[in-house]
Parts: C-alpha cells; structure tokens; sequence
C-alpha cells in the first residue's frame, strides 16, 4: 500500500471535502425526494385524465339523450295538433251531422212527445239520429283518450327534462372541479420539474467542487511525497508467517517494496489472512485515532513510548475507541479487505511524522519473533 501523505498533512483540504460529500448525498436524497413526489403528481395526473374523460364520455351520453328527448317532444308536438286537428274536425263533422238531422227528427219527435204524432215514424227517427251520432261520438272519445295519454307523456317528458338537466349541472360541476384539480397538478409538476432541474445543476456544481478538492487533495499528496525523506532500504529478512502479533497471517509486501506501477514503494507492511481475524496491539499505548478515514478504511492508531506511532488500516471492525488504553497483544479489531481484492491487513509504523522500516522498532522484533 502506498501512504502518501501523513494524516496531518491532509486535514484540512479532508475537513472541506468531508462537508461538501455531506452535502451532496443529502443533495441526492433531495433529488430522489422531489423525483418520488413528480411520480405521484405524475399518476393523480393520469388519474384524473382519466376520470375527465369518463365524464365527457358521460356528457356525450347525456347530449345523447337529450337529443332523443327533443325528438319525441317534437313528435308528441305533432301528434297533438294532429290530435287537435281531428278533434275539430270530428266536432265540426258532428255539428254538421246533428243540423241535418234535426229538421227532419224534430217534428216526429215532439209529435210523439205530445202524443199527436206517429210514435213509430218517431222511434226510427231517434234510431237514425242515434246512427248517425255514434260514431263521430266514438271517435271524439278515442281522440280524448290520446289527449289523455298526450297530456302523461308530455308530463314524463317534463320529469325526464328535469333529471337530464340536474344530471347535467352534476356533470359541469364534476368537470369544473377535475379540471381544476388538473390544472394545479400540472402546476405542481411544473413546479417540480423546476424544483428537480435546480437541484440537479447545484449536485452539478456541487460534484465540480468536489472534483476541484479531490485534486487539491491529489496535488498535496504529490508535493507531501516530493517532501517525505525516502524510506529505508527493503526489509531483506521478512518472516513467512507471524505468530498472531499484530495477525496471524503471512507477510505479503514487505516495507520498501515496489509496487505494481515500480514508480512507488510501500511505506507499510502488507499481511495476508482471512477476513475477520483478530488485529493484535504489536505494543502498548494509546488509541489515537479509530474510526474511518479516506484511503485507510477503518482505521486503528496507537501512540506508543518514544514517540512511536503504529497503524492498523483496512479493519472490518473496530473494538477500540479514540482515548482508550490498550496492552500488547490486546485484540483492538478484525481484518479487512485491501482494494477491494485481497484479504488481510495493512501496519505502518511511525516515529514522529515519518514511516519507517518496521524491524528498526524493537516491539515489533519483539513481536514478530514471538
């Protein structure tokens, strides 16, 4: 692992960079917010196109009806000045009829009223007149009684008008109401979209600050590892295995190791070993630092006597806490994983602000060699 700067050297471009990655994580989760509540103003939306339309739909019906009502008015209409028409005609007929034959009734039937006529010529008389009444009377009452149900339908009309016509302020009122409603969805989704469009453009620039610090941070590191006394020559006599202090592992680059990229070499020991297992104190001291740190993962410090400083990175857990007063051989947390691909622990060891070669520390001879 390459450490290039010490803790000190880039804590104050890492109080600036901690904020603004505070800041735009709770800039994401107010853009997940707004992008969750356009959703739903989204579905009401369609929600209530939906329902406008079930009512034009229901208005269209309505329009319909009211058009097949109109016509059967207009039908009863005519049919009723036909009605009427017949019913003069008959009565006129009748008028008629009762005129021309009253002469020739009248004079036999009071004739045969007084007693001084021919009762006989007088009863065929009545027998006529009644022959020729009858049938006109028949019809005035057959005309009647379709004036009669005229006169109902006409009424049934009028109750259907009314129910057509509240059914139809209904309909209005319900269509002013979603059209209104509609009106402020798409006015809250308006205002959404403006909300999401200006939080999006300051996660934006609040993503080109953080690119900014990251490459300050780059060029301290850089300048920092120009600064920093090149560390001792490797460790020549690095044991296979170790016995359980600081892990109980394998030793897999040793101090002063190039790495990959042969440009850079490691300030710290790399060991080998399953994920979990026990981190051991190589000495005892004091718990400067626990907690995560960029570059680090969780991260365990000691401060030791003389000045010695020992770390403990890429921890899974942590058992000790900033303060704490830890023995050697003391379990302070577990193993972890190192770039994401291999199991193990990562062990610097300090004197003041400088790495040094681990075997010039008499504790860690001490421990190795247990």
């Amino acid at each position: 692992m390459i450490v290039v700067v010490w803790l000190l050297s880039i804590a104050p471009l890492a109080v600036h960079a901690k904020p603004i990655e505070q800041r735009i994580d709770a800039q994401r989760e107010a853009i997940a917010s707004t992008q969750a509540e356009r959703e739903a103003a989204q579905k009401a939306l369609a929600v209530g196109q939906e329902r406008l339309a079930f009512l034009e739909q229901k208005t269209r019906e309505l329009d319909t009806e009211r058009a097949a009502l109109e016509k059967k008015r207009q039908a009863l209409d005519e049919r009723e000045m036909q009605l009427q028409a017949g019913l003069a005609k008959h009565r006129d007929d009748l008028m008629r009829r009762l005129r021309a034959a009253y002469p020739l009734t009248r004079g036999s039937i009071l004739q045969a009223v007084l007693g001084d006529g021919n009762a006989l010529q007088a009863n065929r008389d009545l027998r006529y007149l009644q022959a020729l009444i009858h049938p006109v009377q028949d019809t005035l009452r057959s005309l009647e009684a379709q004036q009669i149900e005229l006169t109902e339908n006409r009424a049934a009309i009028v109750v259907t008008e009314r129910s057509l016509q509240q059914a139809g302020e209904r309909l209005d009122a319900h269509n002013q109401t979603i059209r209104e409603a509609l009106d402020e969805q798409q006015r809250l989704l308006a205002h959404l979209g403006q909300t999401l469009d200006e939080q999006q453009q300051a996660l934006k620039s609040m993503l080109e600050r953080k690119r900014r610090l990251d490459r300050e941070v780059a060029a301290a590191r850089r300048e920092a590892a120009k600064k920093t006394p090149l560390p001792d020559k490797p460790t020549s006599d690095r044991p296979v295995t170790t016995s359980g202090i600081p892990i109980a592992g394998q030793i897999r680059r040793g101090f002063g190791e190039s790495l990959p990229s042969g440009q850079l070499r490691t300030e710290g020991v790399e060991f080998r070993a399953p994920a979990g297992s026990p981190v051991r104190a190589i000495a005892a001291g004091t718990v400067a630092f626990s907690g995560p740190l960029k570059g680090w993962g969780q991260l365990v410090m000691l401060r030791h006597h003389d000045n010695y400083l020992s770390l403990y990175a890429h921890c899974r857990s942590l058992d000790v806490s900033k303060g704490e007063q830890v023995v050697r051989g003391q379990t302070m947390c577990s193993s972890g994983v190192i770039d994401a691909d291999r199991e193990g622990l990562y062990v610097e060891v300090r004197r003041g602000n400088r790495p040094i070669n681990p075997s010039r520390w008499p504790a860690w001879r001490t421990a190795l060699n247990d």
